[in-house]
């Protein structure tokens, strides 16, 4: 295909951004920039019973903290603001402007008509196919029935029933990019509707899902649609509209469901399955980008596939060099909870304090905005042992309160009259740079013949309630002198 690479991640505002979406959101992303093409974010908003505000917004964020910034999309928490040239980015925004003058168009051309058969009439008609042992179809009496507008009615797509130089022996094809060929015998399809039937008094109802993703794609430029296996079913009427309507027909891409450990269909027993849950967890978003990846898709290295620990923490930059269409599997994805904690884990530990610290900052009380670029580099170092950035937060608690409760039998084992002494003398200290407090307790040490760990326990337990802290110079600095003399002297 020789056009501009344009993707799209199009959305249903109707509950929360499931991890199953971002997913394909991240395979849509990873092909736009591979190709040096446009990332579209597109809101499919015409449920109206359950697309709401909140849920636009729950999207538009989730997407934002996983990094996968679009490069025209609506703007996060303004509906009525867009930034690129084919806005705007909502359906509900673009029924006059777009669906509704395409549609009277068809009608125009008689590719479409007006059907007048009532949700009744045709509950009935497939209850007698049902009875009979048939699949319903509709029967396409309201075809060549002329009806104008005076009454509402909903309006149909006529499908090919005869030869088109666009079928293939009778068939519509579908040359997925990663299924492979699909073949879908047009008479097996009905004449769908593109329009509900129109409130009284107008011309042209609410147009459906199938006809909408087909006009906004083509006026996007949209060159390679990437999406859920679950609209392979929709992909026929697709094709058959962008043939009707004259449009170019743009590559198809079907990635597999995902599920699992067990191989049963994703739900919370294996975990949080929106992604606003994984980053209340305490995941970078560079750990769910790559888990989520890694989720069908096999990279390649010089044709061999990466197989080591090393090899599969891969930077964005590497996942996007190496994407390739070809690679993802056909069959359904298992989901691995624990590999995405060794990821985050490893990603943790391998990220910069720069890199983690906006992430890591919603854990953390206001105190952490007042605290000095250097303070928090220590801060951040000194807990990156941390699984998750929840965890990281937990191990500052003794930062930002002094306990009120101890460890009983840590402070009778640690808080011995042999030490207090020490603890005393820690007090008079006053430089807290790592060789300032290394010399300090050195001195100390050999004054009481006392050993570190002796020292750094009980420290530990006076400054922290138990112990267990990071190691004993940065706690000391971590919570500077003036809190440590404070904390030590209600034991002296």
């Amino acid at each position: 295909m020789s056009r501009p690479v344009v993707t799209r991640f199009a959305p249903s505002p109707t509950g929360m951004l499931h991890i199953g979406g971002v997913r394909t959101a991240l395979f849509c992303w990873l092909f736009a920039k591979k190709h040096g093409g446009t990332f579209i974010l597109r809101v499919e908003d015409t449920d109206l019973t359950r697309s709401t505000d909140d849920n636009i917004r729950i999207i538009e964020e989730g997407m934002a903290w996983c990094g996968l910034l679009w490069d025209e999309g609506p703007v996060v928490g303004d509906p009525a603001q867009w930034v690129g040239p084919h806005g705007p980015y909502r359906q509900m925004q673009r029924m006059d402007s777009h669906y509704k003058p395409a549609i009277q168009s068809l009608l125009d051309e008689g590719k479409a008509y007006r059907c007048r058969c009532t949700k009744e009439e045709l509950d009935e008609r497939r209850a007698a196919a049902d009875k009979a042992g048939k699949i319903f179809q509709y029967d396409r009496r309201c075809r060549e029935a002329g009806h104008d507008d005076t009454q509402p009615a909903a309006i149909r797509l006529k499908m090919p029933v005869g030869p088109e130089p666009w079928l293939e022996q009778g068939d519509i094809v579908l040359r997925d990019l990663i299924k492979g060929e699909l073949r879908f015998p047009a008479t097996s399809l009905d004449d769908w509707i593109i329009a509900r039937t129109a409130a009284a008094g107008e011309k042209v109802g609410t147009p459906t899902y199938n006809f909408c993703v087909v006009v906004d794609d083509t006026d996007m430029a949209v060159s390679h649609v990437i999406r859920g296996d679950d609209h392979v079913a929709n992909t026929p009427k697709q094709i058959a509209l962008y043939h009707a309507m004259g449009y170019e027909t743009p590559a198809f891409a079907h990635v597999p469901m995902i599920l699992g450990k067990d191989g049963a269909k994703l739900s919370k027993r294996h975990g949080a399955t929106s992604i606003t849950e994984y980053q209340q967890m305490g995941f970078l978003p560079s750990a769910v980008r790559l888990a989520l990846a890694r989720l069908s898709w096999t990279p390649k290295i010089d044709g061999r596939a990466i197989d080591t620990a090393a090899e599969e923490l891969l930077t964005d930059v590497q996942m996007i060099e190496l994407f390739d269409l070809g690679d993802i599997q056909k069959s359904p994805a298992r989901f691995d909870m624990d590999k995405l904690n060794w990821m985050n884990q490893k990603l943790i530990q391998r990220a910069t304090w720069q890199e983690i610290e906006p992430h890591f900052r919603p854990f953390l009380p206001e105190a952490w905005g007042g605290k000095s670029d250097d303070w928090k580099a220590k801060a951040i170092q000194c807990t990156q042992k941390g699984k998750s950035l929840v965890e990281m937060a937990g191990f500052l608690d003794f930062v930002w309160a002094a306990p009120t409760a101890f460890d009983e039998a840590a402070a009778a084992k640690f808080l011995t009259g042999a030490v207090k002494p020490a603890l005393a003398d820690l007090c008079v200290l006053t430089d807290y740079s790592h060789d300032g407090l290394e010399a300090g307790f050195n001195a100390i040490l050999e004054a009481h013949s006392l050993k570190l760990k002796d020292l750094a326990q009980a420290l530990r337990v006076a400054l922290c309630g138990k112990p267990v802290s990071p190691p004993i110079f940065d706690t000391l600095m971590l919570l500077g002198r003036d809190e440590v003399v404070a904390r030590i002297s209600k034991w002296l």
